[in-house]
């Protein structure tokens, strides 16, 4: 199976690989036909910022008692939950036709994914610490692979019904998008049934142990560990400049003429680049460190994205691998160190935490970002993601993430 390595392609973990790819195409397929959906409501760029936003506002209090949630129950039944809701999303995005109450949908599709991240990640981390970067790489691999699959799928379901070349927002088909993914998600709920039946191993461990800290003892604790604000900061800029993207990619296609297709192309370029740039992610780790991979891995998709609406289509597409190769590496390194640093259990309490970091980006920045866009135009959006990454490399300045003497947790 795609994303499962060699070695490691027990039964536990291909289902957890499986469920995340399943989710993570849902969940990508369905962002960017939300943004269509509000446009062909009337929305303008601020509409897209907020709608957008609400996709993070909920997990600003959740994330942290989803990680709670893990530690003392387990992966699977957290998974679960969120497998549904990502199915209720889906099925009732066929019938609204107001953006309050897209907005609401978009939050509780948030509140899912949280759900299914933080479990798949937690289960993931559970095992042996050896194998751990490894394990992170391909499963992350993994999710970029389905944030590949997601939007050129969407687009291509959108187009099937018009013109080759769908560019106005109403003759985009999105109810098929969302009817599509509604069956993919209910897929995923039978995986989950089956990690809940067969838990994978470490679980049962960590849920004994999971109760005996409180939350805010627990998140002081793993805020006091060296450096790991910073690989906190440096994933919440990663994530929200791959969120940013998501939602208006499909605005500034409108704008400038690029089809629902195109548009859906050029997002599966990203994720495409990250799926390959994970896959080399132990070895980069090892030849480079974490610190200049990190520093690397921001740089490289500034310059691409600030060079993105200056040229033509090839070269929109070359910038698009290019910032796929660097944002694919941020979310992966950062994940495997905050594995290893956090006490075995606190994982999921940590992950949990590292998602609230993550969605405060998505909450706030859009909103702000779309007051630039309708401001300045859309073109403004990606200089805007160019400096944030650009300027989040001084965040690294004194961190320190190449210590081989960080504890792995419990092996398994």
């Amino acid at each position: 199976m795609v994303g499962v390595p060699p070695r490691q392609t027990s039964s536990w973990f291909a289902r957890v690989v499986l469920s995340a790819l399943l989710l993570t195409v849902a969940v990508q397929a369905i962002r960017p036909m939300v943004s269509y959906r509000a446009l062909a409501l009337g929305g303008g760029a601020l509409d897209l910022g907020v709608v957008a936003a609400s996709f993070g506002v909920l997990a600003l209090v959740l994330a942290v008692p989803m990680g709670r949630r893990v530690d003392r129950w387990g992966g699977p039944p957290v998974l679960l939950a969120g497998a549904g809701i990502v199915l209720l999303s889906a099925t009732t995005l066929v019938w609204i036709d107001s953006l309050v109450l897209l907005a609401v949908n978009q939050a509780a599709l948030g509140l899912a994914q949280i759900m299914f991240v933080v479990s798949n990640q937690a289960m993931v981390g559970a095992g042996a610490s050896a194998r751990r970067d490894a394990r992170y790489g391909y499963y992350t691999a993994t999710v970029s692979l389905g944030q590949m699959i997601g939007p050129s799928v969407a687009g291509l379901l959108a187009g099937a019904g018009g013109s080759e070349s769908s560019v106005r927002p109403e003759d985009v088909d999105t109810d098929l998008v969302f009817a599509t993914m509604a069956g993919v998600a209910a897929v995923a709920v039978l995986v989950a049934i089956t990690l809940l039946l067969h838990r994978p191993p470490g679980d049962a461990r960590r849920r004994a142990a999971g109760h005996r800290t409180t939350a805010r003892a627990a998140t002081g604790q793993i805020l006091r560990i060296p450096s790991m604000p910073q690989a906190m900061l440096v994933s919440l800029t990663v994530m929200t400049s791959i969120d940013l993207l998501a939602t208006y990619l499909p605005l500034y296609g409108t704008q400038t003429g690029l089809s629902v297709q195109v548009v859906g192309f050029l997002l599966a370029a990203r994720a495409g680049a990250s799926v390959a740039s994970r896959l080399l992610m132990t070895r980069l780790i090892r030849f480079l460190g974490r610190k200049r991979l990190l520093i690397a891995s921001l740089l490289a998709p500034a310059t691409a994205l600030a060079t993105f609406p200056f040229v033509p289509l090839p070269g929109k597409v070359v910038a698009m691998v290019v910032a796929g190769l660097g944002l694919g590496l941020g979310q992966p390194v950062t994940l495997s160190w905050v594995a290893a640093a956090a006490p075995g259990p606190l994982l999921g309490t940590a992950l949990g935490l590292r998602i609230t970091g993550n969605r405060v980006g998505v909450t706030v920045i859009p909103v702000l970002v779309g007051a630039v866009a309708s401001a300045a135009g859309v073109t403004a959006v990606f200089g805007a993601i160019a400096v944030m990454l650009g300027g989040s490399t001084a965040l690294l300045a004194g961190a320190r993430f190449d210590d081989r003497g960080a504890p792995d947790g419990d092996d398994a």
